[in-house]
């Protein structure tokens, strides 16, 4: 019985078929919230040359995500203008396993942020009038940069709003 063998690959903004030529970081956390740390290595900021990155680990339960432009703001702290979606990985003993981590653009960002706005006023966990503000913030900065070519999310939002409605109004529940 042995270590698990990782490969992350990173893609492209919005192309989940391509992998990035860039270098990314990935970080490995354990299933309490705090970065790997095993045998005297933190599985922190590891280099994904080229977007992709193998290592060995633990056998374990894992949540990986990666970031690029790292860049030290003080000795402890770091600052980074990217990040790559989530995901949950599995490792068994002597096992290889292949994870591709998604990089979403900021439009697909902005688009879940103002859906869990949205969700914060319907739980009643913020103000509507704080919503409102962050959201025309929000879209104002989207409308600044230009919008994706594969809208993922993007590309359906009317038919999601219009299926969730109609399911509200089926069930009376949110």
């Amino acid at each position: 019985m042995g270590m698990a063998t990782l490969n992350v690959w990173i893609t492209d903004i919005d192309e989940p078929c391509s992998i990035s030529d860039r270098t990314w970081y990935v970080t490995i956390y354990e299933c309490n919230g705090k970065v790997l740390q095993w045998c005297g290595k933190r599985y922190v900021v590891l280099p994904a040359k080229c977007g992709h990155l193998e290592v060995e680990i633990p056998p374990g339960c894992y949540y990986v995500k990666a970031v690029w432009n790292f860049r030290p703001v003080d000795r402890i702290s770091y600052w980074a203008n990217h990040f790559t979606d989530a995901t949950i990985v599995m490792a068994r003993c002597d096992e290889k396993i292949c994870v591709r981590l998604f990089n979403p653009s900021a439009h697909r960002c902005g688009y879940i942020y103002i859906r869990a706005l949205m969700d914060l006023v319907k739980q009643k966990a913020i103000k509507p009038e704080l919503a409102k503000q962050a959201e025309e913030v929000i879209n104002n900065v989207l409308e600044q940069i230009p919008r994706p070519t594969k809208e993922f999310e993007l590309g359906h939002e009317d038919e999601i709003l219009k299926l969730l409605k109609e399911r509200e109004r089926r069930t009376g529940k949110d």
